[in-house]
């Protein structure tokens, strides 16, 4: 039986979903619902709302006490301006495998100060707002992986100074500007593999000092003159790293950029 936490013997959960007391919790994950239920308690701290067919988001929705929110694999196409605005408090958001959302609003995510995960894999964005995740200043977990991403421009993630994840394997990016990891002084983990990575002209990774692990396997590096920046960036810092294996010219093709 769910155990209700409002007082006075309001019906506290919503049909069909389970509530628990600490922390506050409302869960109605798998029940096929094609809205978000009517009737959230107030109080609620974790919503688990993931494996339904929610096919869009309403501002006034969530109350301001939500602290994690789960909405992945779910059918969202479109979240109304002002869905997430009075959510001060909000820590985790999981959008994750929602491939019908498509595109985001600049301003989707503004105003979540004290957010630390965001999740937005699988989501089919082959593009994002510049200003998509500014003033998300403790955001500490970005997952923008497998969405067909063809390009991030410069600052896209110029806010985030407490980042330290940043996943963006299983995308289509060709070309990564010198500017595009612009702020990110924490940032510890970066996972680029499975791109279309030729070369990174520039010194992109030259902003990145606090970084300790790089993905670069499974993109067509080309071992020619263009692969200079990116051999001397390794011959001067300590990162763990994958295999950075050349696609082309032919007489490299399989040796290790790392090691020519």
């Amino acid at each position: 039986a769910a155990l209700a936490w409002v007082p006075g013997g309001a019906p506290a959960c919503p049909a069909l979903c389970t509530c628990y007391v600490s922390p506050p919790t409302v869960s109605c994950q798998a029940n096929n619902f094609s809205s978000v239920p009517a009737g959230l308690p107030p109080g609620a701290r974790r919503l688990f709302l993931q494996n339904n067919v929610i096919g869009a988001l309403r501002a006034g929705t969530f109350g301001p006490s939500t602290v994690t929110l789960w909405l992945y694999s779910n059918n969202i196409s479109s979240i109304q301006p002002g869905t997430f605005r009075h959510l001060p408090a909000l820590e985790e958001l999981d959008l994750g495998d929602n491939p019908h959302l498509r595109v985001l609003a600049p301003d989707t995510f503004h105003g979540l100060r004290r957010l630390q995960a965001l999740h937005l894999y699988r989501c089919q964005l082959a593009s994002l707002p510049s200003a998509i995740f500014r003033g998300l200043h403790s955001l500490q977990y970005l997952y923008l992986q497998e969405n067909g991403l063809l390009y991030l421009q410069d600052d896209l993630f110029a806010d985030l100074a407490n980042l330290s994840h940043l996943f963006l394997h299983g995308n289509r990016v060709r070309v990564l500007s010198e500017g595009v990891f612009r702020g990110l002084p924490s940032l510890d983990r970066l996972l680029l593999h499975a791109n279309r990575l030729a070369a990174l002209p520039g010194d992109p990774l030259a902003a990145l000092p606090a970084l300790q692990f790089l993905r670069l396997n499974a993109n067509p590096w080309a071992c020619d003159c263009r692969a200079r920046p990116l051999w001397a960036w390794f011959r001067r810092t300590r990162v763990s790293s994958s295999p950075v294996t050349c696609a082309s010219p032919p007489h490299r093709r399989g040796t290790d950029l790392r090691h020519l």
